[in-house]
């Protein structure tokens, strides 16, 4: 990472808005883009660094059908295991895991098309801590990272069909090849179309 200029390690968890006057990035993808083989389909220069954690936000389907993250009260503790949702019953679901990429500016550009910016999701900086790096060690770096949110359509709701496809992929490829926990993803991911699987 000794090549990201502007991706320094930070200590505040405020998100701010996106500034325009940067070179490579990096970028915190927590849906579909979990897929490295879409990500090199959508952004064909963009570099896998490692599996990594948003604190204080939480992940939902949102009403559009696709993977949103919503952020917790600021005053909000990390649940107790003794939680009885299943999508916060665990204190490591205090947060948001996802894949980190590096991104050079038209790949940067790219993405925006495919997200929808800035009618389907916004741009904004988040602190992110590094947690597997890419070798499958264990890392503990917080690094400003480009986040895409929609903060228009923040309720829960199923996904698109296609979609939980795109999920799918996504999900087995950071499981298998980036550290994420299976059962995290189980928990909080795929208990959007898993109720919705058993109903047929």
């Amino acid at each position: 990472m000794s090549s990201q200029e502007d991706s320094q390690p930070s200590q505040g968890s405020v998100m701010t808005l996106v500034d325009d006057n940067r070179h490579e990035i990096l970028y915190f993808a927590y849906g579909s883009n979990l897929s490295t083989a879409q990500m090199r389909e959508r952004c064909p220069y963009s570099t896998p660094v490692g599996l990594g954690h948003l604190a204080g936000w939480r992940w939902i389907i949102n009403e559009r059908g696709f993977a949103n993250i919503v952020q917790l009260p600021a005053d909000m503790e990390k649940p107790s295991t003794s939680a009885t949702d299943e999508r916060r019953v665990s204190a490591n679901e205090w947060g948001v895991y996802g894949l980190l990429y590096l991104l050079p500016p038209q790949d940067e550009e790219r993405l925006d098309v495919h997200e929808g910016v800035p009618w389907a999701y916004q741009k904004l900086q988040a602190d992110v801590r590094l947690v597997k790096d890419e070798n499958g060690k264990d890392a503990d770096e917080v690094w400003r990272a480009l986040v895409y949110v929609d903060g228009e359509r923040v309720e829960e709701d199923a996904p698109r069909e296609e979609y939980v496809w795109r999920m799918e992929r996504g999900i087995r490829d950071a499981v298998d090849n980036w550290g994420l926990d299976e059962a995290y993803a189980n928990r909080v991911m795929r208990v959007f179309w898993a109720a919705k699987s058993d109903n047929r």
